[in-house]
This record gives C-alpha cells, sequence and structure tokens, in this order.
C-alpha cells in the first residue's frame, strides 16, 4: 500500500484520536479550539500506511483569505520531514482551490523553523512575551462618555467586527474564534461610547497567572488612555484574588503596545517567537 492522505472526518475521529493522545512527534499552535476539536474538519489531513497513520496536520482557515497550521503530529521515525511536505502539498492545494492566500505558521522551536524554511515559508514577524507581576503606573482619567463594563454574550457580533477594523491579517478572528475566546475567558471588558463598542478586552486564567488574550481599540478611539483604563479596571477585577503575575503577547513592531505595557511594568520574558509566511 502506498501512503495514501485522507480527510478528517466523522469515522476517522477515534483513530486519529488515538493517534494524537500516543507520544507522537508533536507541534501545536495557540488555538482557542482544542486538537481534539478539528480531527473531523476538512482542513485535517492524515497520511496512511500500511503501519496506519504517519503524520496528521490541520490548516484551518481562520478567514477566507488566511490560515494557520493549527497542528502536526508525526512518527518518531525521523521522517517527519517526507510527511511535513507531503501533507503541506496536499492541504496548500485544498485552500488554493478554495482562494485562500496565505498560510500562517509558529515556529516555538528549531525542528518546526526548520520544516517551514525548508517548505518555501518566510519569516514574517516576531512576537515577543511580556510579562509583570502587578500592573503598576497611574490610571487615566477618562473623557465623559466613554464607559467601561463587563462584556455580555449579545455584545459578541460588535465586538467581531471591530476586532477585524482593529487587527490585520493575520491576527484577526472569525465569529467562531470570538465566541470561543469570550467563553474561555475569566474576565472580559469593554469600552463604549453612546452604545457602540469602541475597545474590549479578554483575560483568562491559569491558576494565579492572568493572560492578556485580546485587546483592542478602535483607531478612532486612539490615544484617549482606553487601553489603559481596560488593565487597571482589569487589575481591580482581580484585587485580592490572589493573581501572581499577568502575561501578553504581541508582535514585535507593535509600539504603540510596547509602550502601553512597559508604562504598565511589563517586561520581555523568554525569546522571540518567529512567525512564519506562506504565500499561495
Amino acid at each position: 500500500m502506498h501512503p495514501e492522505i485522507r480527510s478528517g472526518n466523522e469515522d476517522s475521529q477515534a483513530e486519529l484520536l488515538r493517534f494524537i493522545n500516543s507520544p507522537q512527534l508533536a507541534f501545536e499552535y495557540l488555538d482557542w479550539f482544542p486538537s481534539r476539536s478539528r480531527l473531523a474538519e476538512p482542513s485535517t489531513f492524515y497520511l496512511c500506511s500500511e503501519q496506519g497513520i504517519a503524520a496528521l496536520i490541520s490548516v484551518a482557515p481562520e478567514k477566507p483569505s488566511f490560515a494557520w497550521i493549527r497542528f502536526f503530529y508525526s512518527w518518531r521515525d525521523g521522517r517527519h520531514g517526507e510527511y511535513f511536505s507531503k501533507l503541506l502539498n496536499h492541504a496548500c492545494d485544498w485552500l488554493i482551490q478554495r482562494c485562500t492566500q496565505q498560510l500562517y505558521c509558529l515556529a516555538p522551536n528549531d525542528w518546526v523553523e526548520n520544516l517551514l524554511v525548508g517548505n518555501a515559508f518566510q519569516q514574517q514577524n516576531q512576537i515577543i512575551s511580556l510579562s509583570t507581576p502587578a500592573i503598576s503606573g497611574s490610571a487615566p482619567m477618562l473623557k465623559p462618555g466613554i464607559r467601561i463594563r463587563p462584556t455580555r454574550l449579545g455584545d459578541l457580533p460588535q465586538i467581531e467586527e471591530l476586532d477585524n477594523i482593529c487587527f490585520q491579517t493575520p491576527w484577526q478572528m472569525n465569529p467562531a474564534s470570538v465566541e470561543k475566546s469570550y467563553f474561555a475567558c475569566e474576565y472580559a471588558s469593554l469600552a463604549e461610547v453612546d452604545g457602540s463598542i469602541v475597545a474590549y478586552q479578554m483575560t483568562t486564567r491559569t491558576f494565579d497567572n492572568l493572560h492578556l488574550a485580546r485587546i483592542a481599540v478602535h483607531p478612532d478611539f486612539r490615544g484617549l488612555g482606553i487601553a489603559r483604563a481596560l488593565l487597571f479596571d482589569l487589575k481591580e477585577h482581580f484585587e485580592d484574588t490572589g493573581v501572581e503575575s499577568v502575561s501578553v503577547n504581541t508582535p514585535v513592531d507593535n509600539k504603540p503596545s510596547l509602550r502601553l505595557y512597559h508604562s504598565l511594568g511589563f517586561r520581555q520574558v523568554g525569546s522571540l517567537l518567529p512567525v512564519f509566511q506562506k504565500q499561495l
């Protein structure tokens, strides 16, 4: 039997789940959706041989124009580069048929970076991780008419619209990701003016550590201290709850965000995380 590439489906889920739960070579993107929930998606492809499944990849599109490599799993037999190339070529053909223009991937370690570079990906950006034991500095005085409140489920359509205004490819979220991120949050809040949402933040919590997963301010309302106010509201919300640190990730070329975070006591932790892009 020659190796065969198949698409994920409901019938293959149990077999694929056993494969990813076994000690394979694995890479997972920081996805709002767990890998197991993507196994039946048509953007998941797996390589079969006589010995069974050899490798598995997901290229789920976030928007029609771009997609991310969500995960890659492979046998630990030294042939992961070969498996990756075969699955990637098949997945790219599938994306091109759907008019997807770019495919992105993070490279958290050398072996993933080597796979990407060897398959015509180019580094597009870098992500910097920042952390602080406590948000410091002074809270801003907001102009009259700007109100901060907790986010409600009914706000999500406006937040998704705002998200697409504030972020460029590949950082925009689709409606499903916005909803998933909202339900994964420990605290979500927003700023509104005359009933219109002009900024929002979403924060997750793992034990005593907070992570600012998402924050955005409408371009017409930047420079008014709204992002700072959202972060001080976050600080107040978790006051006396045993929080030991607050972290955030942002592209290294996002200078306004870096100035804000540094002014609040955030400092870099760890190494920069490369972001790679492949033009389809």
